[in-house]
């Protein structure tokens, strides 16, 4: 029998095996402790940081372009909007310009903030940098503004009496400079400061999936609103499970990614498929760092649910993967998202909070008289947290006069050098609802004289259109004048501007031109009169001052994301109040029959003929020729809009041609005509088929004064009465010639 052998371990490698065994359980059970521990934490800091960041460029404030400065002296200002009455923190502008120096001379560069200079430079280089980061202080502006102000000079001699303009020196503002400041989010007390705070393009978010009918006019009515206040709104829904969402610019925090939810978004893709709501509640967490950044939300019992379910689905994950996390995720919830469970009355507007983010929360059904609210007129008024609102509109006009003073601050007192500007925007469907067109604008001035006594000369225009100008009484007294509006200026947007120039006098040449005042005074208006609206565009502007209706297929309720934005471009573009009209939902299958002037969406309509046919990629166009003038096929990324007539009310149809609808992300304005076709970022052609020569624009346009016009018929005429006034004289000669004879 041969004796088998069993080896033991020594007594050095047993306590070496077992102190191996020992660190990798301690570095296991570290290492999760830590894990709890560094999201508990990230959930600690995101409780106790109440400050909310903003960025923003010069070209979300809509200078897409460099601004140039040329000339001796040139000012320019800056309104860059901050929250109304709120402390800054942080606050600094990243300016970033370039200059060329071709001309030489003495050049400089000056910035002011609030009309306080903070830096200059002098700039001796042929080109080059002038690039610098601003810090600008903290105090509360209680206007919403910064002004930020910058002065270019530029003087080609001391001792020369020549001209001293230099056109090859110029500063050049790039577009991408950036303005960047913190403020607390406990500071924001009332809803007039929380729309104050909005960012240029606020985010609007509603419920996933189908929307209710009141919860989508409510959104529809808010976004154009905040178009027409110069915000660029971003339209959101709550992903559903299963949905796709971009992850391109997201970064989640490494102390989170130990939870479930929070690594499956950090997994690098851009393109995200939710899996479950935990995910959809890590996205709602991250807040402003993740896509579900919120600043309004229609606050309906659909949102409120999935809110709800996604953030209890996340913290059944936290208890379960970092159980020392739940308590601190627990406490975030409640001091950072006070909405869930903010669900408003009726016609109710709250500001709550959202992950952190300040929101203005609205109820379903209060989109009309949150709309008349946070109109200019009302806004002011919104001094509380939660309002309920029982009317917010305009008062009825009582006459055919609307001051300027309505639609901004025109008024108020501007020292001219060289040049001076102020405008003021409106639109048609806010004059009035009984069809009254602006026919005449009007401006109550008064200016001082410059040294050398000269007057300024005042240009007034109209979309750009120059409708008069005048050389003003240079005595500080109050003047006068006026400018028609002729038809085609019309939109149904308008922008009136009013230039100041003057001739900078210098009794000798080395004298340092000065500023002098010029005053628009509050009286300045609008003169309306009614006039029977015509079958274009700016006809349309003045219907929908009345009741009129959004029609939308019944359908478009359950695509929110892609419907509502191109709803409420097109009708901020069409002039619709959002106020006056009423959502009506198209049945599918069905003509619908509208009882009011009409904004349709792909939407069949009883008993209208258009001019134009669009269906499947193709687009004929007819006007008044039996042939078609336009015809086309494998169109795609297309639409028409076009006034027509249906059930016998006049409306705009909007129409998509190819299978997708084309991206308005830019606002723009409908103008001349009658029909408009739209592509990527707005209209590229407009017509009127009633008038496709421009034969009745070229007749209505003629500045000529009666007289002037048919001075050719005048002639004729007078020249025949003189003619037979004549013929008449010499008849009666010869009679009494004859009568003398014959005695």
């Amino acid at each position: 029998m041969t004796p088998s052998f069993r080896t033991t371990p020594s007594a050095t490698a047993l306590r070496r095996d077992i102190s191996v065994l020992g660190l990798i359980a301690y570095l296991t059970l570290t290492g999760s402790a830590w894990a709890a521990s560094g999201a508990a934490q990230q959930f600690q800091q995101w409780a106790d940081d109440h400050w909310v960041s903003r960025q923003v460029s010069l070209a979300e404030l809509g200078f897409v372009r460099p601004t140039v400065l040329t000339g001796s002296d040139k000012q320019s200002e800056i309104y860059l909007p901050v929250p109304a009455g709120v402390p800054l923190a942080d606050a600094t502008l990243q300016f970033n310009a370039k200059y060329l120096r071709a001309d030489g001379g003495r050049t400089s560069m000056t910035l002011a903030v609030d009309g306080y200079p903070v830096a200059a430079r002098s700039l001796t280089e042929a080109q080059g940098d002038a690039s610098q980061s601003v810090g600008i202080d903290g105090l509360p502006r209680a206007g919403g503004f910064v002004r930020f102000g910058i002065t270019w000079s530029s003087i080609v001699s001391e001792l020369m009496c020549t001209d001293q303009r230099a056109p090859g020196n110029s500063l050049q503002v790039a577009p991408d400079s950036r303005f960047s400041y913190r403020y607390d989010r406990n500071a924001i007390k009332t809803l007039t400061t929380a729309w104050s705070a909005l960012p240029p393009a606020p985010v609007l978010l509603v419920a996933a999936g189908a929307l209710a009918p009141a919860s989508y006019d409510t959104a529809w009515r808010v976004g154009v609103t905040l178009e027409r206040a110069g915000k660029r709104v971003q339209l959101r829904a709550l992903p559903a499970v299963g949905d796709t969402v971009n992850l391109s610019k997201l970064n989640v925090p490494a102390s989170l990614r130990s939870i479930p939810a929070f690594a499956a978004l950090a997994s690098g893709e851009a393109q995200h498929h939710i899996k479950n709501d935990a995910e959809r509640g890590a996205l709602i967490a991250l807040g402003n760092q993740g896509p579900l950044r919120a600043d309004l939300v229609v606050n309906d019992q659909a949102l409120q649910d999935g809110l709800r379910k996604s953030l209890d689905a996340l913290n059944t994950e936290i208890k379960a993967s970092a159980p020392d996390a739940a308590a601190a995720y627990t406490a975030w919830q409640a001091s950072a998202s006070p909405l869930l469970g903010q669900l408003p009355g009726k016609d109710q507007v709250q500001l709550s909070a959202l992950a952190g983010n300040p929101v203005i929360a609205v109820a379903g059904d209060a989109g009309a008289k949150v709309a008349g609210l946070f109109g200019n007129l009302w806004r002011p008024v919104a001094q509380g947290k939660a309002l309920t609102i029982n009317a917010a509109t305009a008062p009825e006009k009582g006459d055919a006069t609307v001051l300027l003073s309505q639609f901004g601050g025109t008024a108020g007192t501007l020292d001219v050098i060289a040049r001076a500007d102020r405008s003021a925007t409106f639109d048609i469907g806010a004059l009035g609802a009984d069809g009254s067109l602006p026919t005449e604008i009007v401006f109550d001035v008064s200016a001082a004289p410059n040294t050398g006594g000269e007057a300024p000369v005042a240009s007034i225009f109209l979309n750009d259109f120059l409708l008069g100008a005048e050389h003003l009484r240079a005595d500080g007294r109050p003047q006068r004048i006026s400018a028609v509006i002729p038809r085609y200026a019309l939109a149904a947007r308008n922008e009136i501007r009013i230039a100041f120039l003057r001739q900078p006098t210098q009794l000798r040449c080395h004298d340092q031109p000065t500023a002098f005042p010029v005053s628009l005074l509050p009286s300045s208006h609008l003169r309306l009169k009614k006039i029977a609206a015509g079958n274009d565009f700016v006809g349309m502007a003045g219907r929908y001052a009345g009741d009129s209706s959004v029609l939308v297929p019944a359908g478009w309720l359950n695509s929110s994301a892609t419907s509502l934005p191109l709803v409420i471009r097109l009708a901020d573009a069409a002039g619709v109040s959002p106020e006056r009209a009423a959502l009506q939902l198209a049945k599918a299958g069905e003509e619908a029959k509208p009882e009011h002037a009409f904004l349709a969406f792909d939407t069949a309509l009883a008993d209208v003929k258009p001019a134009v046919t669009a269906r499947n990629g193709s687009l004929v166009l007819t006007a008044e020729a039996k042939e078609p003038v336009l015809s086309l096929n494998g169109l795609d990324r297309v639409a028409t809009v076009e006034v027509v007539t249906a059930a016998g009310e006049t409306g705009i149809l909007y129409r998509t041609v190819g299978q997708a609808a084309p991206t308005l992300d830019q606002p723009f304005r409908l103008t001349h005509g009658n029909v408009a076709v739209l592509g990527d970022g707005g209209p590229v052609s407009q017509l009127d088929t009633n008038d496709p020569t421009g034969s009745k624009l070229a007749k209505e346009g003629n500045p000529q004064s009666l007289w002037e016009s048919h001075m050719t018929l005048w002639l004729v005429i007078m020249g025949v009465v003189a003619f037979v006034l004549i013929a008449a004289r010499v008849a009666q000669v010869r009679r009494r010639k004859a009568g003398g004879e014959g005695h």
